[in-house]
């Protein structure tokens, strides 16, 4: 089971429509009473309808974006006209959050969270990962992520593997290897994530990147 799409209700479409393209969301599809988004990355999807009922402020649903920059994001909107009603925080559950309103009342938290995401110190049935994942730089456009047990002196048969071998990141579980991607290299991250974790999961020993 995958999340599709969320759906939250607007007023004045057009004013909703404005705003989420501010946040940097794509709109793929519009009609008199509806609007969908695409995210810049990922494969969830948000929408808007017209609701004509209030809209509670309180004890409602909340949206959550995850940036890779809150604070940079705080000042862009402020920049374009936006209230920031909490400026951003660091929470005691480990997420850095700032938060405000859409169009229509809607709570909206701009945060980030890294690994603590899905995988804080507290979660239940923490999955053990490996840490055994090398990011080989190479001399052109071509990368290389390797499996290899040997640690941190792991570089050492891994440039006598590679011709063209210029250094070696590593050894990483998943997470933080895809942390590291999305803050030093994030056009890689984009293109290559959902083939990084299978991967992962893989009997595969090496991929292109």
């Amino acid at each position: 089971m995958r999340l599709n799409q969320v759906t939250a209700a607007a007023r004045d479409l057009d004013q909703s429509i404005a705003f989420y393209e501010l946040l940097g969301l794509r709109l793929i599809v519009k009609s008199p009473h509806y609007a969908r988004f695409e995210l810049p990355r990922g494969e969830t999807t948000f929408s808007l309808h017209i609701t004509d009922g209030e809209i509670p402020r309180e004890n409602a649903p909340q949206l959550y974006f995850e940036c890779l920059d809150v604070d940079f994001e705080v000042r862009r909107l402020k920049h374009a006209g936006v209230a920031i009603e909490r400026a951003p925080v660091m929470q005691s559950w480990l997420w850095y959050e700032a938060w405000l309103r859409d169009p229509a009342g809607n709570q909206i938290c701009l945060f980030n969270a890294g690994e603590n995401r899905r995988n804080p110190p507290w979660r239940i049935n923490k999955p053990a990962l490996a840490r055994n994942l090398h990011l080989i730089i190479r001399d052109g456009a071509t990368w290389a992520l390797v499996k290899h047990d040997g640690g941190e002196d792991a570089w050492r048969q891994l440039q006598d593997r590679y011709g063209d071998y210029k250094t070696s990141l590593g050894p990483y579980d998943l997470y933080d290897l895809l942390a590291v991607l999305e803050q030093q290299w994030p056009e890689i991250f984009a293109a290559h994530e959902d083939a990084i974790r299978a991967f992962a999961e893989s009997d595969q020993t090496e991929l292109a990147v």
